[in-house]
């Protein structure tokens, strides 16, 4: 750590061991040979026939972090005005909708075809005055 001010935010000992965030370069037609340390990936580079090619070169993976962080920052300051102002349009144009009446809800104007008489099934009755 001596010279090297940033690198005790990424570099940390656990145990006996130091654990370390680091940025990788290997050739594209290569993959990492398996550890033997379950889920863990060593620096050799291999070939598709499992044929040793290269090692990997290891950089400090402090700095990229840090440009990722300030990048998605200041995307978050940039961004989230936008999102907000989408969110309250979205909002109010949904309200709007749930104050329309739906088909369901619009009257049906109704149209008299023809009329009927009514029926009378009892002769008027005369009365004496």
């Amino acid at each position: 750590m001596p010279g090297r001010l940033y690198s005790c935010v990424m570099e940390f000992n656990r145990g006996d061991w130091i654990w370390e965030l680091m940025l990788t370069r290997r050739p594209s037609d290569t993959h990492f040979s398996k550890s033997s340390t379950p889920g863990g990936e060593s620096p050799l580079a291999r070939d598709d026939d499992n044929t040793l090619v290269t090692h990997a070169v290891l950089f400090d993976g402090t700095k990229t972090v840090l440009a990722i962080a300030g990048t998605c920052f200041a995307l978050g300051v940039v961004v989230a005005p936008h999102v907000k102002s989408g969110l309250i349009s979205l909002k109010s144009k949904l309200r709007r909708r749930a104050e329309e009446p739906t088909d369901a809800e619009t009257p049906v104007p109704l149209t008299v075809v023809a009329e009927a008489e009514p029926e009378q099934t009892d002769p008027p009755r005369l009365r004496a005055a």
